[in-house]
């Protein structure tokens, strides 16, 4: 994430790590929770693609203003490479998590997986930008 002088932001490996972080923090308790269960099978499949949209929109706003502050970001690929490896990751994360606490059933019911792993991901891809944006 450091910025050399007059170039754009980079996303090194220590970012990476800043995202697992932060993604862990948040995805751990979310992931657990039986709310988050109830509603991967209830949630229709349009609302949940509205809280992915959601995510990446309010994750992009996250990244502009923790990277970039108040000027345009002189290379929106990096920009965007950022804001969609985010959320990956925490998506990824999420799943393993979900896995690990048997509620992530890819071959038998996986939209009801696909639902929990974008619920889990909400939140936890804000706490994985807040925690890389104060890595430093």
């Amino acid at each position: 994430m450091k910025k050399p002088t007059g170039g754009p932001v980079e996303f090194a490996r220590r970012d990476v790590a800043e995202i697992a972080i932060g993604a862990c923090v948040m995805a751990f308790p979310v992931a657990t929770a039986q709310e988050v269960w109830d509603l991967g099978e209830q949630l229709g499949v349009l609302r949940v693609l509205l809280l992915a949209l959601a995510s990446v929109l309010v994750l992009g706003a996250m990244v502009f203003l923790l990277h970039h502050g108040p000027e345009t970001p002189s290379d929106p690929g990096v920009f965007l490479r950022r804001v969609l490896g985010t959320y990956g990751l925490t998506f990824v994360i999420a799943a393993l998590l979900l896995f690990a606490v048997d509620h992530l059933d890819l071959f038998g019911h996986p939209w009801v997986a696909i639902k929990r792993t974008v619920l889990v991901a909400f939140p936890a891809c804000f706490a994985a930008t807040a925690v890389d944006g104060l890595g430093g």
